[in-house]
């Protein structure tokens, strides 16, 4: 059964082990600028320890009883009932398993039926083509897309509510 559950300090072990041997560009896709290069243990814990007075929330993935990603929702914006997903990653290992969209479509139901959001959107890089794929099962569509400092092209996805 996937569970989505609040991060927990100790899940940050994870995090670093997915992350071992990748580059700085790697942790620039999935975690944009909320970490540094390496990621560390510290960065993550800091972090989910910032969550209590900030406007996100970090969450792992479970499977099984095995924490098999992390997903955050941040930009919430109680007034608009929006928010977006950030920071999804999954633990290399299972890309390709079904596991991403089906723990996206969890995670949206979360956000629509227990946080109450009218709209959740996400960027990803147009070269991601397996996570477009994910997001378009998922029902996101695509609505724009920016180029970055960096010269790579961010396409911006949302999914509306069906029930508002």
């Amino acid at each position: 059964m996937l569970k989505i559950l609040p991060l927990e300090k100790a899940d940050a072990v994870c995090i670093v082990k997915w992350n071992d041997k990748t580059t700085p560009d790697f942790l620039l896709q999935w975690a944009g600028s909320g970490y540094e290069y390496p990621i560390s243990e510290k960065q993550i814990s800091d972090r989910v320890e910032a969550m209590a007075s900030s406007e996100y929330k970090i969450y792992k993935i479970v499977f099984e009883d095995n924490m098999i990603g992390t997903i955050e929702i941040i930009n919430i914006d109680n007034e608009n009932k929006t928010a977006k997903i950030g920071r999804y990653l999954l633990n290399p290992e299972l890309v390709g398993e079904g596991y991403g969209s089906k723990a996206l479509e969890k995670f949206v139901s979360i956000a629509f039926n227990d946080i109450f959001l009218r709209k959740v959107w996400l960027s990803v890089f147009d070269f991601n083509k397996s996570a477009i794929r994910c997001y378009e099962k998922v029902g996101f569509k695509i609505v724009s897309q920016e180029v970055r400092a960096n010269g790579w092209i961010a396409i911006n996805m949302e999914i509306t509510n069906p029930a508002i």
